[in-house]
């Protein structure tokens, strides 16, 4: 297993480097994100669920790294966006949420 990240995310230790979830904006006022829709859209929860699927948190091969450095992606886009992707997983998609929360939630 890879040494963890400062961060505490399994999903960067998968990926080895800085935090790969930090969206660049604070926490608080968030006036001006978010313009569009503030739900996450069904091909966006299809895609995090395929990605899912392809990632096992103990193997560092190439397809696991590219499912995790998308989702990475995906997580950061949407959160930017207002639309905070494991809380949308955790009220909507109960099912992918321990899976998401695992990878993405600090362990400390």
């Amino acid at each position: 297993m890879t040494p963890e990240t400062d961060c505490g995310h399994l999903l960067c230790e998968i990926i080895s480097g800085s935090c790969s979830l930090a969206t660049g904006i604070s926490r608080g006022c968030h006036s001006g994100a978010g313009s569009g829709s503030r739900s996450v859209a069904p091909d966006v929860v299809e895609e995090v669920r395929s990605l899912l699927a392809a990632i096992d948190p103990d193997a560092r091969d190439e397809r696991v790294q590219t499912a995790a450095v998308r989702l990475a992606e995906i997580m950061r886009r949407e959160a930017r966006d207002g639309r905070p992707l494991l809380a949308h997983v955790r009220t909507e998609e109960p099912g992918l949420a321990p899976a998401l929360a695992h990878l993405c939630v600090r362990r400390r």
